[in-house]
């Protein structure tokens, strides 16, 4: 079982390693996807997370602007963020849709994902300051994207946002490992499915779309 030191630690420039092991996946599944890119959005689901623009800046610098910029997220953040992106990538309406981690999605798809980690871990957090991810990005994602994104990708998960401390250390060992190429989108999905329980065995958690949990008083 991998320790909270594991989980917490920096890097040299003061970041949480976790963030270089979460883009190494995405950077990674993206690249593999790229062709995907360059075939048109065949419906809602697909053009939502394409956006308007497709942002420059790599993930993993996209990720370290976010962090150094206003938020300072603790390295769990970025753990939470990749078991929800993979039980989005899971869900059927993700399926029926076709969507990919491919270059003109990855960017607002971990977005979400990083947003909703952060308002699990700190339910203080973000008073709707959502131009960060306009700035960190270049200008690519508008800021007000973001609040459909989020009420999108959380009706598709069926606002499951609780993560099991077994389930959270899983996913953890698969940051650890680094990618692992699939040979076929189906093989990737099934790469997905394999980190994750039964939803029967899983504890639910629901929160209000683009709003943080409430705080216990």
């Amino acid at each position: 079982m991998a320790s909270a030191d594991a989980v917490l630690r920096l890097n040299a420039n003061g970041t949480p390693r976790t963030i270089r092991l979460l883009a190494a996946l995405v950077e990674f599944e993206s690249r593999h996807f790229a062709d995907s890119a360059s075939k048109p959005a065949e419906n809602d689901l697909v053009r939502a997370f394409r956006g308007g623009a497709t942002p420059a800046v790599p993930i993993s610098e996209f990720l370290e602007r976010i962090q150094r910029s206003n938020y300072l997220f603790n390295g769990a953040v970025y753990v939470l963020a990749r078991a929800y992106l993979a039980r989005f990538m899971r869900t059927r309406a993700a399926r029926d849709a076709g969507i990919l981690v491919e270059p003109a999605t990855a960017h607002r798809l971990v977005a979400v994902a990083v947003l909703l980690g952060a308002k699990f871990i700190s339910p203080r957090y973000f008073e709707r300051r959502v131009e960060a991810f306009q700035i960190c990005s270049g200008k690519s994602i508008r800021a007000s994207e973001i609040p459909r994104l989020e009420l999108l990708f959380l009706r598709d998960v069926d606002y499951r946002i609780f993560i099991g401390d077994e389930e959270f250390q899983r996913f953890f060992r698969v940051m650890e490992r680094g990618p692992k190429a699939p040979t076929t989108s189906s093989e990737s999905r099934k790469m997905k499915a394999e980190t994750a329980p039964d939803r029967e065995t899983e504890e639910p958690r629901r929160v209000r779309a683009c709003q943080p949990p409430a705080v216990a008083s």
